[in-house]
C-alpha cells in the first residue's frame, strides 16, 4: 500500500471508531472511476514526494529564470487544493506559507525562505491524503457532475486537467535533478 493511501485509511479508521456509523470503503467496494484516479494520484504523488526527498538541501531553492523548484513542489500542491475545491473563488493562494502573492516583490527573498522541505513534505501529505479521501467513495455519476469550475465539463475533466498539470511539473522537477547530475526519481 502506498503511503498516501495508509495515512488515509488510518484517519478513517480513526474516525470509524470515533464515528462507528461512518464506513470505511474498501480498495474493492471502490468504483471504477474512482479506483483509477486515486491509483494514479498516488502513484505521481509518491513521485513528487521522492522528487522532494531526493532534491540536496543546497539545491532545494535552485532554478532558472522565474523557475524554482522549491516553489515549483509547492505550487503542485497548492494547485492541487485549489482544484479540490469546488469553487474558484475560496482559494487563499499562498496561504500554506503565510504568502500574500499580490504583495511580493522579491520571490527569492519574500517567498523561498518560507518554503521549506518541512513545509512543502507536510502539506504535501495533507492535500494528498484530503484528495484521495475525497475521490475513494464518490460513486462513477458524480465525477460526470458539474461544479464552479465552469471552464470545465465535469469534475472528472477537472481531476484529469489537475492530473496532468501535476505530471508536467513533476517532469520539471525530475529533469532539474538531471541538469545537477542526479538520477532522476522513478516514475509512476
Amino acid at each position: 500500500m502506498h503511503t498516501l493511501e495508509k495515512i488515509y485509511l488510518d484517519s478513517q479508521l480513526t474516525n470509524v471508531k470515533t464515528n462507528p456509523e461512518k464506513k470505511l470503503m474498501t480498495e474493492e467496494e471502490m468504483e471504477p472511476i474512482a479506483k483509477a484516479l486515486v491509483n494514479q494520484y498516488t502513484s505521481v504523488w509518491k513521485t513528487l514526494q521522492a522528487a522532494i526527498k531526493k532534491v540536496p538541501d543546497e539545491k532545494w531553492h535552485d532554478g532558472v529564470g522565474k523557475w524554482y523548484f522549491s516553489q515549483t513542489a509547492y505550487h503542485i500542491i497548492e494547485t492541487a487544493q485549489f482544484y479540490l475545491g469546488s469553487e474558484p473563488d475560496s482559494m487563499n493562494w499562498g496561504a500554506r506559507a503565510g504568502v500574500i502573492w499580490d504583495d511580493v516583490e522579491d520571490i527569492e527573498k519574500e517567498v523561498l525562505p518560507k518554503l521549506t522541505k518541512e513545509l512543502v513534505n507536510s502539506y504535501l501529505l495533507e492535500v494528498g491524503e484530503e484528495l484521495a479521501g475525497a475521490m475513494r467513495s464518490v460513486p462513477n455519476e458524480e465525477f460526470f457532475k458539474t461544479d464552479g469550475f465552469e471552464w470545465f465539463s465535469s469534475i472528472l475533466d477537472k481531476l484529469m486537467y489537475l492530473l496532468r498539470h501535476t505530471n508536467y511539473h513533476v517532469g520539471e522537477l525530475n529533469r532539474a535533478l538531471r541538469e545537477w547530475g542526479l538520477a532522476p526519481v522513478r516514475w509512476g
